[in-house]
Order: C-alpha cells, then structure tokens, then sequence
C-alpha cells in the first residue's frame, strides 16, 4: 500500500503559480473567500435590510423598515419632557391662583356668623327697649348698621315692602355683600312680660271668711294672658284648692304651711273666657284671702310654664325695721318672670322693697276679719337669665309678725 503523507499545506489550484491558496477566512484579497461575501445576506438581514432579489416576502415597507430605533426614543424623550413641562406650567399657574381665591370662603364664613350676630342684636335690642309691634321695628330697627371686625351687618325691617321679616346681611369687607339671614315671624321671637291687672277677695283692709271664696277677674284680659292666683288663710288646717275653675286649666303649686298661716299658689294660661268668677276652697271660715295677678306676654299665642320651680319657708317676727328677704332664685330662660310672695299673721301694711323689684296692684292686701293678716308680692322681669338677686320688703306698720314666703319663676314659650 502506498503511503500517503498529510500536511498542513493546501493543495495547488491549477491556475495558481505554485504557491499556496491561502484559508478562505483569511484576510486580504489574494485568493480564498472572503468573510464579507460569505456573511453579506445575514448581515444585511441583521440590520433591517433584507435583500430583495433572495427574499420575496418584503412586509409593508418595502423592503426599508424604520433603519435606527434610537431616534424613536429620542422623540418619545422629547414628547414626555415637553409634557413635563406643560404639567408644571399648569401646577404653577393654579397654586398661586388657588391661594388668591382661598380668602372668599373665609370671608363668606366671616360674613354669615356676622349676619347671625346682626340678628342676636335685633332681638336683643328691641326687648331691651320694648319694641314689640311692627310700628315699633319699623321706627327703630331698620337700616341700623354695625361694625365687627373686619366687616358689619346690616338690618332691614320694613313691613310695607317685606311683611313680619327681619333681613340681616353680613358684609366682608364692608361694603360688599357675602351673606343674608331672613327671619320670618320676627315679632314671634320679641317675648316681652309685662303686668296687666289685679284683682282681689277682699280689698285692702277689708274683711272676708266666705270659704270657698272666689275673685272677679280684671277685665279686658286677653287670651295668653298669665293669672297668677294666692290664696291664705289664718288657720293650721285644711287644704286649699280650686273649687271653681272659671273654664280654665289651673296648675296648683305646693301648699305653704305653718301656725295661723297657710298659703297656696295657683295659676293657668287665661284661654280668653271666663265660664264663671274663679274661687278656693281654704278648708275653714276664719279669715280668707285671694289675690289675683295678671301678667300678658308680647306674643299671646305663647304658653306658660315654670322656669324656676316653687320656693318657701317660714320666716320669725322679725325686729326693727322689721325687714323680711327673701332669697334670690336664678333663672334658666331669658326674659323670665320671676314672682315672690309674702304673707304674714297680721295685717301689717309693707313697703321699702329692694330697687329693681316692682310690686303689683296694691302695696299689700289686707284682711282684718278673726284675728287678721296681710299678704304682698313683688315681681321681676330678668332681659337676661341669671341670678334674681335678693328681695326685701319692711313690715312698715304692725311690724314684727311672723309669717310665709315663697319664690317662683314662670317664662313664655312661643309655639
């Protein structure tokens, strides 16, 4: 077998000249293959660039897809930064306005609780005064202006042109309207207590034993009306109670006891008619004594109830002056009425009461009938709930009798 030696050597091409072909990867232009020519086609695949003549299925675009992806981001980058920059322009032209128009709330709030307050004073300054009917409001009331702060309130009560209406508008900064409150019914909320009359079994040093025993009302009384009865008698027993009602609902207080003087308080809204003169049974005939009082409030469609309930004691003879206080009470309701009541053993005339304090009807109601007595009341009126304060009267003849005391409080409720 003949032996065959294998170089490294590539054979000769017949064209060539003797010398070796080199590699086809070799670089240089001399002879083999070059890698450029080998790796054309999926080169030109790998950039995007098929070549049209050895793939017939060129896509969309003919053959020239998009050739550099990095300027596609390049235009998003810019997209988003002008975005950017359109997002901050806006937040930077809406903060400051936001901050400029912040302060018309605060002023309408500002504006309201001064309209409130316009009202509060309205009512206050027309029960401080009194002023009660439409006349009245229209007088005084309209068109008063006040100043609070940075800003005012204006009231307007014309009765012509808006009827029972009180108009309040609060104005931040002065001058400019921002909020209004309308109250209709204004006259509703303006509760005044006045006294009206009294009435009494038997006059002033006069004498009365009837048991019952029974008063003839004032006249011209008025539904709404508030009648405050007090009945004493010179006895140590025996209840006191309504025999006759005259139509109304009457309320009876706690009897008020001690020797030789019982005392008793009764009272009722006045419905408009008397169906009979009202009358207590005062469990003996010795000597027997009714007082009525008669207080009217500015709306006469309100009712009456007991602000302060009923207080009482006993009270010795006291000595020269011969001066009897009783304790004050302190009311819950504004504009209450507050009503105390004395009632001795004998029949003392009375006077010096405590300034601030008025007296209704007669200076004292005395009865000289058995072995006599007296009874005398006093009445406050308080704007302002609050303390009454002290109340004094002197027994200023016959001085020095024993006796009774009790302190009530009644307000008006509109319904």
């Amino acid at each position: 077998m003949r032996n065959i030696a294998v170089t490294n050597n590539s054979p000769p091409l017949p064209h060539s000249k003797g010398g070796s072909v080199p590699p086809p990867f070799v670089k240089g232009r001399s002879g083999g293959i070059l890698r450029t020519h080998l790796l054309a086609p999926v080169g030109a695949t790998h950039r995007g660039r098929p070549l049209a003549n050895r793939f017939s299925d060129l896509g969309v675009h003919g053959g020239t897809p998009l050739r550099n992806s990095k300027g596609i981001s390049v235009l998003f980058l810019i997209i988003a930064m002008l975005l950017m920059v359109t997002i901050g322009y806006v937040f930077s032209y809406l903060i400051p306005a936001k901050q400029k128009s912040v302060i018309f709330p605060i002023q309408s709030s500002q504006a309201y609780f001064i309209a409130q307050s316009g009202v509060e004073f309205a009512v206050r300054y027309a029960c401080g005064n009194g002023w009660t009917s439409t006349a009245e409001l229209d007088a005084n009331i309209n068109n008063v202006t006040r100043n609070l702060g940075n800003g005012r309130f204006r009231l307007t009560y014309n009765f012509a042109t808006y009827g029972d209406k009180l108009i309040s508008v609060g104005e931040v900064p002065i001058g400019t309207e921002r909020r209004r409150i309308v109250v209709s019914n204004f006259t509703s909320f303006l509760m005044e207590i006045s006294y009206f009359n009294s009435a009494s079994t038997p006059a002033d040093n006069g004498t009365n034993i009837a048991d019952p025993t029974a008063v003839t009302p004032p006249a011209g009384m008025q539904a709404g009306d508030l009648v405050v009865m007090i009945a004493q008698a010179r006895a140590s027993s025996g209840t006191l109670a309504i025999s006759q009602a005259g139509g109304q609902s009457w309320t009876s207080e706690t009897q008020q006891n001690r020797t030789n003087c019982r005392i008793r308080l009764f009272w009722c809204r006045f419905n408009g008619t008397w169906s009979a003169n009202p009358s207590v049974s005062m469990g003996s005939a010795n000597c027997n004594t009714v007082v009525m009082h008669v207080f009217r409030p500015s709306y006469t469609s309100s009712v009456w109830q007991v602000d302060v309930a009923q207080v009482s004691a006993n009270f010795p003879a006291p000595g020269s002056p011969y001066t009897v206080t009783i304790p004050g009470i302190t009311t819950i309701t504004d504009g209450a009425l507050v009503f105390a009541v004395w009632a001795s053993v004998d029949n003392n005339t009375w006077g010096s009461l405590t300034g601030g304090w008025t007296t209704p009807g007669l200076n004292q109601y005395r009865n000289r009938a058995g072995s006599d007595q007296s009874q005398t009341h006093a009445y406050r009126v308080m704007p302002t709930a609050g303390a009454s304060g002290d109340v004094s009267k002197n027994q200023l003849t016959l001085g020095g009798d024993a006796g009774r005391y009790l302190i009530i409080a009644f307000k008006a409720v509109i319904i």
